[in-house]
């Protein structure tokens, strides 16, 4: 690092549209359609943004199952994958703020597979 150029290492989805592709469910569960008039999307209409990537879904996945309105049967089912997601989550900004390359690969790839877990649990609720 120089005196006034700071190094940092950052997350960055490489493909918005794979995060719809590969979390389907879950992202129509925390975005929904246009449609149905939810706070969320007007927000983003308002402030237009690129679209979500995985720490996004990461972030709002988690904010729903904590604070959204669902059954206790769904808050039940998606818990646990929201708490694993926050954890990992936590672990990751922790990784790249101490520049920690392979830790925060790492990480990664335990998000997308905590993911991949909260989707089936999703899917198997609307079953």
């Amino acid at each position: 690092m120089g005196r006034n150029l700071f190094i940092r290492v950052s997350a960055e989805t490489y493909d918005e549209k794979e995060v719809i592709r590969a979390w389907p469910v879950l992202y129509a569960l925390v975005w929904p359609d246009e449609e149905s008039g939810s706070p969320g999307k007007m927000v983003r209409n308002l402030l237009p943004v690129a679209q979500p990537g995985v720490l996004q879904l990461v972030d709002a996945f988690v904010e729903y199952v904590h604070f959204g309105n669902m059954s206790e049967v769904a808050h039940g089912a998606l818990i646990q994958a929201a708490k694993t997601l926050e954890e990992k989550r936590a672990e990751l900004d922790e990784a790249l703020g101490n520049r920690n390359v392979q830790v925060a690969s790492g990480l990664a790839a335990a998000i997308e597979d905590a993911l991949d877990k909260a989707e089936n649990a999703a899917q198997r609720l609307n079953a």
